[in-house]
């Protein structure tokens, strides 16, 4: 890898470009700029998704719950190596391993690991798109981790997927295929407002009582660790980034003083150091 030849990142394209907000990919461009290592960005719309993976011979990681295959971004391309990995999970365990001794460790070997015991109150929430376990990988625990922060969060997109930044020119296609993948009656189904939605956000707070808990063990902050940032931290960051990018200004002001401001503090100190959008 040189300044001439980077790895290639698959990311969502949106009106917020250069923004990413999608979660899996960004918590993959966290872990890229947690490692310092040279990316250069791919664009791709939503409805382009699976031929670009099955132009690079990716195959889906996902399956949606009627058994077909669930083509999703990042995938990242190593030119150097021929390499194409397809998962975030899979994306951190490849930077640590090819890019050792670059940037930060990703699943240092001096972490204590027992915030990775997070179990999340959504665990037995079916999901038209089943999450993705990586059990049997590299870094398992971390791997369990990620189940678990994606179930909690994705349990409660309900309250804002009405706001996923679609591309103008095919964001009517975009909503029709997720209405399908969803099982939903037509995307009013969820445009969520008044009563209701407060009662919803009440639940999602309540839900990340038991993270935000985690965040508060070590008072110096903002990480799990304290000081020290994991990968743990960027899995939970790649969330807030999507929360930052997508709620409305007042929701967004208000989520960040949920819990003593410790998601705040995090999504900030990791947009500061870690985030990159090129």
């Amino acid at each position: 890898m040189t300044d001439s030849n980077p790895l290639i990142f698959y990311d969502i394209s949106s009106p917020k470009q250069p923004r990413s907000y999608a979660p899996n990919p960004s918590k993959a461009r966290l872990a890229l700029s947690f490692k310092c290592v040279l990316f250069k960005t791919t664009w791709v719309d939503l409805l382009d998704i699976s031929d670009v993976r099955k132009g690079l011979s990716c195959p889906a990681t996902r399956k949606l719950d009627d058994g077909s295959d669930f083509y999703t971004l990042p995938i990242l391309r190593d030119p150097a190596s021929g390499r194409v990995v397809g998962d975030s999970f899979d994306i951190a365990n490849y930077l640590e391993d090819m890019f050792p001794d670059s940037g930060r460790c990703l699943f240092p070997p001096d972490s204590t690991r027992t915030i990775l015991d997070y179990e999340s109150p959504s665990k037995d929430t079916a999901f038209f798109a089943p999450l993705t376990s990586n059990q049997g990988s590299k870094n398992e625990a971390y791997a369990r981790f990620n189940l678990h922060i994606d179930a909690t969060f994705s349990a409660h997109m309900v309250l804002f997927g009405q706001y996923l930044p679609f591309n103008p020119n095919t964001a009517e296609a975009v909503k029709a295929l997720i209405v399908k993948r969803a099982h939903l009656s037509s995307w009013d189904d969820i445009s969520i407002q008044g009563e209701a939605r407060e009662q919803l956000k009440a639940e999602f707070k309540l839900a990340l009582t038991s993270l935000a808990h985690l965040f508060m063990i070590h008072e110096t902050g903002p990480y799990l660790e304290g000081k020290q940032a994991t990968y743990a931290d960027l899995i939970v960051g790649g969330w807030l980034n999507m929360l930052s990018a997508i709620m409305p200004q007042e929701e967004w002001k208000d989520f960040r003083t949920w819990h003593n401001g410790v998601f705040a503090r995090l999504h900030d100190t990791l947009q500061e150091n870690y985030f990159e959008c090129k």
